[in-house]
């Protein structure tokens, strides 16, 4: 039986990027036991390539959406760039390609003055059909 593996991207790599990457990379074991499924941090969208990120190893960092947004492999993103943009270009771009998003941003939420768009990017997830 093949092992179930769970591919996630990370959007920001800022102090809570940072640190959810860690304890997601600490709680592995955990993570797995609980879910049946091993969780696998693909990429992590930064801003800067040549800031220097200590404990994300470099491989895994992209400044490119679109390496992102097209792995069909990567099913779960995790927004923690803070901000509305471009934070909402991309959980708009997520949901529309059929991926889970997460996210607490407050700021991106309360700017979106109709939820409605956001329930519009799910419908038109072709998986949905």
């Amino acid at each position: 039986m093949s092992e179930k593996v769970i591919y996630a991207a990370i959007l920001g790599a800022g102090t809570v990027g940072m640190g959810t990457y860690k304890l997601c990379e600490a709680m592995s074991d955990e993570i797995k036991h609980k879910t049946g499924a091993r969780l696998v941090i693909k990429k992590v969208l930064v801003r800067n390539m040549a800031k220097k990120r200590e404990g994300i190893p470099k491989e895994l960092l992209t400044d490119d959406w679109a390496e992102i947004i097209t792995d069909t492999q990567i099913s779960i993103i995790v927004e923690l760039m803070g901000g509305i943009h471009p934070a909402k270009d991309y959980v708009l771009d997520a949901l529309k390609a059929g991926k889970q998003v997460v996210t607490a941003n407050k700021d991106l939420i309360a700017e979106c003055e109709k939820i409605e768009e956001f329930i519009e990017a799910i419908n038109s997830n072709p998986l949905l059909d």
